[in-house]
């Protein structure tokens, strides 16, 4: 397992990195920077130029302050120009690490309002339907309501329509029976009238068709008596009267039972 660097944060709030080895030693430690930022542009810093750095032994100083003096100076010079360049990358570094630090904050806000917008919008959206929605139901309850009231009404005027005409009906029939009734009584009451007048006039008739037959009778009675005193000459005189006699009698004998009839008729009644 290879070497790690480990990212800390001290007692007094400063930040600082440190090189472990696998088995847990430490190998190297960074000094104590204000930000974490800071921090983390050192700390790469360190990876990019771990690998490509030289090493400085110093125990050969000795050897090497016998040589010339322009290679020391030259190594010295070469020496600040590389810390130089160390510190003047690991400003770069931290600047970049800052602004990409601020561009994803500005990111993550702009996501967020974004996000928020985005909500709200669907809240609204949602919010709208929901009013459609109830509004599409009262509209509906209320045409429901209306029909079931027209229904009502309709339902009501049929039956107050029917009860109307049955009434008429009912009216109808009794005026009809009173009516009837009224006739029925009329016509008794004038039954016993008419069967009285009747009587009178058949009573009447009766009594003037007496003096009628009395004096049919009287007259024939007459004729006999006339016939009976005239002297009988001849066979042929005598025959013939009584032949006229008896042709004169016929009709009289015709009348007289209808009149019988009409009597016993008129008796009956």
């Amino acid at each position: 397992m290879p070497a790690k660097f480990v990212l800390s944060k001290g007692r007094t709030g400063k930040y600082g990195f440190v090189l472990e080895a696998s088995n847990g030693d430490t190998l190297a430690k960074s000094m104590s920077y204000a930000t974490k930022a800071q921090a983390m542009a050192a700390l790469r810093s360190v990876q990019r130029s771990g690998s490509a750095s030289e090493v400085d032994d110093r125990t050969a100083a000795a050897k090497t302050a016998k040589a010339a003096p322009k290679k020391a100076a030259a190594k010295k010079s070469a020496a600040k120009k590389s810390t130089t360049k160390k510190t003047a990358a690991k400003s770069a570094t931290a600047k970049k690490a800052a602004k990409k630090a601020a561009t994803k904050k500005t990111a993550a806000q702009k996501t967020v309002a974004k996000k928020a917008g985005a909500k709200k919008a669907t809240a609204k959206a949602t919010a709208k339907s929901v009013a459609k929605k109830a509004g599409a139901k009262k509209a509906a309850t209320k045409k429901a309501v209306a029909k079931r009231t027209t229904a009502a009404k309709k339902a009501v005027t049929k039956k107050v329509a029917a009860t109307k005409a049955a009434a008429k009906k009912t009216t109808a029939k009794k005026s009809a029976a009173k009516k009837s009734t009224a006739r029925a009584s009329a016509a008794k009451k004038t039954a016993p009238k008419k069967t009285v007048a009747a009587r009178k006039t058949a009573a009447k008739g009766t009594v003037a068709r007496k003096p009628m037959a009395k004096k049919a009778v009287a007259k024939k009675s007459m004729a006999m008596k006339s016939v009976a005193k005239k002297p009988l000459t001849k066979k042929a005189s005598t025959k013939a009267p009584a032949r006229k006699s008896a042709a004169k009698r016929a009709p009289a004998t015709k009348r007289t039972a209808r009149k019988t009839a009409t009597r016993r008729v008129a008796t009956k009644k």
